[in-house]
């Protein structure tokens, strides 16, 4: 996970959004609940503009364990203050609360929760290194001082989940092996300079800034 810079308000949202939120409103009372209002009040914010901003502004990856998305997963768009509890139907079509996800991350970790207290970090606002660290040698996101925010993350998205950890561990592995050899040739520092260029076509494009950063020092 990584902090990202929100990019410009997708025309429809600025034209609509407004629009699209009073009815939805209008439409949960008449109705009596979110749950019984229909799909083509809830889910306007699926424009294709949308999508291809939130993945232009992730560079192509979940927003949450950093995945490519497109390759073996579908994209989502999420609601990181989800829309289905009553506090967070206004945001519905608010730009700054959509995220570019995997479905795994979406449907089986995220889903509609939230933290009231300590709420789960946003990628395109919060400092995340501020918050998370990787630690190199298990694969595993580790609380920055015990931050509750950062359990919260960590816990609610499932990024410590297993198949994660282990092709997080998998990366490291072959990289600092790469290097090694690399280093015996006296290439080190072309090496570490091309899997910079090359890193955001990659799974976990942090890992590989943390760990770039990790064997120059000790390089």
């Amino acid at each position: 996970m990584r902090f990202v810079k929100r990019t410009e308000k997708p025309l429809s949202l600025s034209i609509y959004a407004e629009q699209w939120t009073k009815e939805l409103l209008e439409q949960i009372e008449d109705k009596g609940s979110y749950s019984k209002v229909d799909t083509e009040y809830k889910e306007r914010y699926r424009q294709e503009d949308v999508k291809t901003a939130l993945e232009m502004m992730y560079t192509g990856h979940c927003c949450y364990c950093e995945s490519i998305i497109g390759i073996s997963t579908y994209g989502r768009i999420e609601h990181l203050k989800p829309k289905s509890l009553a506090q967070f139907h206004k945001y519905s079509f608010e730009w700054d609360n959509l995220h570019w996800c995997c479905e795994v991350c979406n449907t089986s970790y995220k889903k509609q929760k939230w933290n009231f207290e300590y709420p789960i970090l946003d990628p395109s606002l919060d400092n995340i290194e501020d918050y998370l660290r990787m630690n190199l040698q298990t694969g595993e996101y580790e609380e920055i001082n015990d931050n509750p925010r950062a359990r919260t993350t960590i816990e609610d998205t499932g990024l410590n989940r297993e198949k994660l950890v282990k092709a997080r561990r998998r990366v490291v592995v072959r990289i600092v092996k790469d290097f090694k050899a690399h280093q015996q040739c006296g290439n080190a520092q072309t090496f570490l300079a091309e899997l910079r260029e090359v890193m955001e076509d990659m799974n976990f494009p942090s890992l590989y800034e943390d760990l770039i950063t990790y064997l120059l020092v000790a390089e």
